[in-house]
């Protein structure tokens, strides 16, 4: 059966002309059919691989422009961060002439001044940073800005400490004396100090820029030496938070408190109470949060703290 041929007959129109004969397999229509059959399974097999792959390919575009979008807010964060680390060096800078002054009118006076350290130095307007015209990736730029802070610390704490001595020769020292905080402010334990520290509500790094003592609530807070109250408010992460100006550049700071007695434009005296220790704002326990604050520029507290008997 499959063996037979099958027989075409071609009969042209018109003239009498010669009758074409052809004969075919009989199976060659079935091959065609099937081999058409297999090409269509194919086409949909290879339609449907490449809908797949675009669709994939989609996805990952957009993931692609996710991150990006991601790493543009980052680095933008990063180049706003230095650019204050750049406001804070031309303040340093402000301070070192305002010092070498100091130094010029003391220049006949035996004053122990600590020295600066060894390999700094440089006109008041240098920055370690990259220049306006010179690019940094993004690693780069962190880890100079951590070399940054480090030096500006160590620099605001070493002014800070030639400036306490030089402003003895030049202010009545009595006053110096009752305005410059010397005591602690609250009978508690030293629970975080100033600086780098891992942070109470995560596992992020963040500058500590005070103390923390550990105390009940209502512990009385007082006041560390001579100055005036001007501010008392509140602050969504430090809760109630207390400023006194001790003049001089100092400025002390109190946090997390449960309640303040003085108020702004009020004048205090060292061991004066001005608040109690609480637990209001952000914060795992009752504690005081305290800064003191140096022409601007937070510095150690600890280094205001006499020893405890």
């Amino acid at each position: 059966m499959f063996g037979k041929k099958i027989t075409l007959i071609v009969l042209p129109q018109g003239a009498p002309k010669r009758v074409k004969t052809y004969h075919i397999p009989r199976l060659l229509p079935i091959a065609c059919l099937a081999i058409g059959l297999i090409g269509l399974i194919g086409l949909a097999a290879f339609s449907g691989y490449t809908q797949r792959q675009y669709s994939r390919f989609a996805d990952q575009t957009a993931e692609l422009e996710r991150l990006r979008q991601k790493a543009v807010q980052q680095n933008m964060q990063i180049y706003a961060f230095n650019d204050k680390i750049r406001l804070v060096e031309r303040e340093m800078a402000k301070l070192r002439q305002y010092e070498r002054k100091l130094q010029a009118s003391a220049r006949e006076a035996t004053l122990p001044v600590q020295p600066r350290r060894r390999g700094q130095g440089g006109s008041d307007s240098e920055s370690t940073g990259p220049g306006p015209g010179l690019k940094a990736t993004t690693a780069e730029l962190v880890r100079q800005m951590h070399r940054d802070l480090d030096r500006l610390l160590s620099e605001a704490s070493i002014h800070e400490q030639n400036q306490q001595k030089l402003g003895s020769y030049f202010e009545d020292s009595k006053s110096i004396m009752a305005s410059t905080p010397d005591c602690w402010p609250v009978q508690g334990t030293l629970t975080s100090t100033f600086g780098y520290r891992s942070s109470p509500f995560g596992r992020q790094t963040e500058f500590h820029r005070g103390i923390d003592l550990s105390a009940p609530t209502g512990t009385p807070i007082i006041a560390p030496a001579d100055g005036l109250v001007v501010s008392s408010e509140w602050n969504s992460g430090y809760g109630l938070i207390l400023a006194i100006n001790h003049g001089y550049g100092i400025v002390t700071r109190y946090a997390h408190l449960s309640q303040c007695y003085v108020e702004p434009g009020q004048f205090v005296r060292r061991g004066q109470r001005v608040a109690s220790v609480g637990r209001s704002g952000r914060t795992t326990g009752a504690h005081l949060h305290y800064e003191v604050i140096l022409k601007g520029i937070p510095v150690n507290p600890a280094r205001f703290l006499t020893a405890r008997k």
